[in-house]
């Protein structure tokens, strides 16, 4: 592509300039083979290029080929509208604005190669056309030819001095190279050419940033996010350079903004770090929430999210999240910690305490207290008659205890023994006593209690009256 868009350089400018002359025009204004105002055509691309709101001039007479090229210059640049350019082309065989259109759409879809290929047609045509130019440089600035790209539009500025899309080029490129102040110039003599432009807007907005003047910055970027309040871009743009001011509550509904035009993770850690600093709960549980579910993978993700939702009292939301992080870090006591408490204050005694006693020293006050509300006691090893004897008494306790009086029902759990005489698991079989707390007790002192060394199962029956247990015997 170098070599093809390179190569002709100066034999364009020379064709034109010999156009220019034959035809007398003491400038070059520019009308191509049909007579159509090159300047007008031009001025209307940058309209759609640059992002200007529709001029209220009216609009020059152009040929109806050239008509038809300008209104889909303005379409999305689609499937669509590239056959609709091909058809353009194909009936207008001796005209170049197919070529041109189809060329832009190439441009914008980053098929510079066929780009080129177009804009090679259009100027074989017409070589006197320099629309092909502006086009070109586009192709160039977006395939990274800096050098070439400049030359082009210093080219385009020879032709037609207030040319807006060469001037915004060369500043973009001076403000790549570090020229900030050239840029600068090159951006506001864009904007007054075309005026309410939010590209020109938007890099005026850069330069004064870049300058250290912030306030006229976040001028230049506001005016730029309400001429284009559809590109997210402009409006994370506007975040960041508010909370570089200070203004942090600015930056947050800046970035909430940006949010509702495209959910990204740079967007929401934008807006994390706002609302961070402006002590904004509300967004950064936002913005917690997006990135984990943008990042599930990160335990961390979650971790902080839980932390935000505890912080609000939101004790489902943060249950939700902590089984995340514990899900992907068994490990995290914390975690297993908060949700033990989580659990126990929606009475889940039973699921609480596996939380306590899996997070470890970190839970210990608190499964200290649950063991002792539940009657939950290491039992010695004994044969299965005197360990239900054991647990039917702290049964009765607990709900002597915990004023149940009225408790009553049938509860049989069965215990399967592993070959050390652990109680690998225990599975309820039947409860009609419907109280979690007894639940839990009777799981976890038939859990912990050591039996016979023998594998197998064992089921046991509690029959539960008022104010005592009544043991009956295993099955």
């Amino acid at each position: 592509m170098r070599r093809t868009l390179a190569g002709e350089r100066h034999l364009s400018v020379l064709a034109l300039v010999a156009t220019a002359c034959a035809t007398g025009s003491p400038e070059v204004k520019g009308a191509d083979a049909a007579g159509a105002d090159l300047l007008a055509v031009s001025r209307a691309m940058a309209r759609v290029d640059l992002g200007a709101p529709p001029g209220g001039e009216a609009a020059p007479a152009e040929p109806a080929v050239v008509a038809r090229y300008l209104e889909l210059y303005a379409a999305p640049r689609d499937e669509t509208t590239w056959g609709a350019f091909r058809a353009l082309a194909d009936k207008n065989a001796d005209a170049p604005w197919g070529s041109l259109g189809m060329a832009r759409v190439y441009v914008a879809w980053g098929t510079l190669d066929q780009a080129d290929a177009e804009i090679g047609r259009a100027r074989a045509i017409d070589p006197a056309n320099w629309i092909a130019l502006i086009i070109r440089a586009a192709a160039e600035d977006r395939a990274g030819l800096v050098a070439d790209a400049r030359v082009d539009y210093e080219e385009i500025l020879k032709l037609d001095p207030e040319s807006p899309a060469a001037r915004l080029g060369l500043a973009r490129i001076l403000f790549a190279s570090g020229d900030v102040e050239g840029a600068n110039r090159e951006a506001e003599r864009s904007l007054a050419a075309l005026p309410d432009q939010t590209a020109a807007l938007a890099l005026l907005g850069r330069c004064a940033a870049a300058l250290g003047r912030q306030a006229e910055a976040i001028d230049y970027l506001s005016r730029a996010a309400a001429a284009s309040p559809r590109e997210a871009a402009l409006r994370a743009e506007l975040a960041r350079a508010r909370l570089e001011t200070g203004d942090a509550n600015g930056a947050v509904a800046d970035w909430r903004a940006a949010l509702k035009l495209e959910e990204s993770l740079a967007y929401l850690r934008g807006l994390e770090a706002a609302a961070s600093r402006a002590e904004d709960l509300d967004a950064e549980i936002q913005a917690a929430a997006g990135i984990a579910r943008l990042e599930p993978g990160p335990a961390e993700n979650w971790r902080r999210l839980a932390t935000l939702r505890l912080e609000v009292r939101d004790e489902e939301g943060a249950e939700g999240a902590l089984r995340r992080v514990i899900e992907r870090d068994p490990q995290d006591a914390q975690s297993r910690l908060e949700l033990g408490r989580i659990l126990l204050a929606r009475g889940e005694p039973l699921l609480a305490m596996e939380q306590f006693r899996a997070a470890g020293d970190v839970a210990r006050a608190e499964r200290g207290a649950l063991e002792r509300r539940l009657q939950v006691f290491p039992v010695a090893a004994a044969e299965p008659p005197r360990i239900q004897r054991v647990v039917a008494e702290r049964l009765g306790r607990l709900i002597r205890q915990d004023a149940s009086p009225t408790a009553s029902g049938v509860l049989v759990l069965r215990v399967t023994v592993g070959p050390g005489g652990e109680a690998s698991e225990v599975a309820f079989v039947e409860d009609t006593v419907n109280s979690e707390w007894v639940r839990a007790s009777a799981y976890w002192n038939l859990k912990n209690a050591t039996y016979p060394n023998k594998a197998g199962r064992l089921t046991l029956r509690f029959k539960i009256g008022p104010s005592k247990v009544v043991q009956a015997a295993g099955r």
